[in-house]
């Protein structure tokens, strides 16, 4: 388990440890990534792993489970876990393009060279980012639904 937290975080860069061992043993308990077997970690595990970790900066856990467990039933190999894994990085990159590109009109429009014109910047960015969430959500809802049980919890 030590390797999977070393190498999460030395491929992400990430300073406050992004992945710790209770995570994975969390993960692994609540269905949100395969049974582990033994102490072996294999692609797919560290792919599931890896994808939970971008999801939880924007759902919430039952939110997660019920992605992963929807995937995870039609993931017959790790095939689909590369697959999907290699389509959001693609798309992270031309994304990336599209938000730098959007952040540098907003930029000009409001420079944010003093206090009320850097805090209309971030009223504005959050609005972006509140907006970007609920569409993620309203997506989960639709697509990837969470069983009445999960309902129950989701709001306790």
């Amino acid at each position: 388990m030590d390797q999977i937290t070393t190498l999460f975080a030395d491929k992400t860069q990430e300073p406050d440890g992004l992945l710790t061992k209770t995570m994975i043993n969390n993960y692994s308990k609540e269905g949100l990534i395969k049974p582990i077997k033994g102490k072996k970690y294999s692609k797919e595990h560290i792919l599931q792993m890896l994808l939970i970790y971008r999801l939880k900066q924007t759902l919430s856990i039952h939110q997660i489970k019920g992605v992963m467990q929807k995937l995870g039933a039609q993931a017959e190999d790790e095939q689909v876990w590369e697959s999907l894994y290699a389509g959001y990085l693609d798309s992270r990159e031309s994304n990336g393009e599209l938000l730098s590109e959007m952040l540098k009109s907003l930029l000009e429009k409001n420079p944010a060279d003093t206090e009320e014109s850097a805090a209309q910047l971030l009223l504005q960015l959050s609005w972006v980012s509140y907006m970007t969430k609920r569409m993620c959500d309203e997506l989960v809802a639709k697509v990837f639904p969470l069983e009445e049980k999960e309902k129950k919890k989701e709001k306790s």
